[in-house]
């Protein structure tokens, strides 16, 4: 039987769910669709790119979304993902006056030294998609994570999840660092909404533990 496994921004859906999806979201964490994980490739490398070189100009992203726009005889799910990271950049463009990155340098999040937290027996799949550090001391601050899907978005109450997930992981994961949860970030691509974990996280973390138990449960019982 494999350990139980599933992605952050997953958990937070799980957290907020009706009890037949959160059935549904076991059932695809065990049975995983590989394509799904492509999906937003483009999206997200440009839109980690633009982070990286401070949001001052517009002018490339904008340029890299327009040339996904153009057809370039790919398969029919490649078009469409073309397609979907063309308006997730610009989805992404209205919401990122809400970031505040100043005075900080980003990195993309694949340095980061480990991509899952464990939690009640389930492995949970962080992979921050940046990392914000302090320039002077080199050290981690906070990240941004991006949630792509439209039909299945975020609400704010399960972004916070995410958002403290998040915090939780990089305390733990980069040693001596002094994360700012302010600086934890998740963007809901679609909705254009940017959340920042809470200062006050016990219950939060709480909350996941046993949603994590019963995903453990439900894994086993499945299985």
């Amino acid at each position: 039987m494999s350990k139980p496994r599933i992605s952050v921004n997953k958990l937070g859906e799980y957290l907020t769910a009706t009890p037949s999806r959160r059935k549904r979201i076991i059932e695809d964490q065990q049975q995983p669709k590989t394509f799904i994980a492509a999906r937003y490739s483009d999206a997200r490398e440009e839109i980690v790119e633009y982070l990286s070189t401070g949001m001052n100009d517009d002018s490339k992203i904008l340029s890299a979304a327009t040339e996904l726009r153009i057809p370039n005889g790919g398969s029919e799910f490649v078009e469409q993902d073309r397609q979907a990271s063309a308006s997730a950049i610009e989805d992404f463009l209205e919401a990122s006056g809400d970031l505040d990155l100043k005075g900080l340098v980003v990195e993309s999040g694949e340095s980061t030294s480990s991509n899952t937290m464990e939690v009640a027996g389930v492995d949970i799949s962080m992979r921050p998609d940046a990392v914000l550090k302090d320039p002077e001391s080199g050290q981690v601050v906070g990240c941004v994570k991006l949630h792509f899907p439209k039909t299945t978005p975020l609400t704010p109450q399960a972004a916070e999840y995410v958002a403290t997930a998040m915090r939780v992981y990089l305390e733990s994961a980069e040693e001596n660092s002094a994360i700012d949860h302010s600086k934890c970030y998740v963007i809901d691509v679609p909705t254009q909404r940017v959340v920042s974990a809470p200062k006050a996280f016990k219950r939060k973390m709480n909350d996941i533990e046993a949603a994590c138990e019963e995903i453990d449960a439900r894994w086993k019982n499945k299985g």
